[in-house]
C-alpha cells in the first residue's frame, strides 16, 4: 500500500511513500527521509509512521506546527481525505494499492485501529 499526499502548492511536489518504507521523517534538512524544499518547514517537521494497521503523523517539535484538518496536532491518525498542512502546502491524504487503485476507506481505519 502507498500513501499519496497531494500538494496544493504549485512549487511543491506530491509525496508518495510505501507503507513498507515507514517510518519516514519529512522536513527541509538533508538528513530527512523525504526532503521538501519549503522555507516554512522545520529541518525536521514531522514523521509518518505505520502503527497498529494505521498511518499516523507525529509533529517533531516543529516551529510552525503540523496541522491536520485545521487543528495543530502532536500525533494523530491519518484518514483518506484528511488535509495535512506543513509549511506553505496543504496535502490531501490518499491511499493506493500496488496497482494505483485507491483501496483504503475510512471504515478500514475505524475497524482496525485501537
Amino acid at each position: 500500500m502507498k500513501i499519496h499526499l497531494i500538494s496544493d502548492h504549485p512549487d511543491l511536489p506530491d509525496i508518495d511513500v510505501s507503507i513498507d518504507e515507514l517510518p519516514v521523517v519529512l522536513g527541509r534538512s538533508n538528513s530527512c527521509d523525504l526532503r521538501i524544499l519549503d522555507p516554512m518547514l522545520s529541518r525536521q517537521q514531522c514523521e509518518l509512521m505505520f502503527v497498529n494497521n494505521a498511518v499516523r503523523v507525529r509533529d517533531l517539535e516543529s516551529t510552525n506546527g503540523t496541522i491536520v484538518n485545521s487543528e495543530i496536532v502532536n500525533e494523530t491518525l491519518l484518514y483518506p481525505g484528511d488535509i495535512i498542512t506543513i509549511g506553505m502546502a496543504n496535502y490531501v491524504v490518499s491511499y493506493y494499492d500496488g496497482e494505483g487503485q485507491e483501496n483504503f476507506e475510512e471504515s478500514y481505519f475505524s475497524e482496525n485501529s485501537i
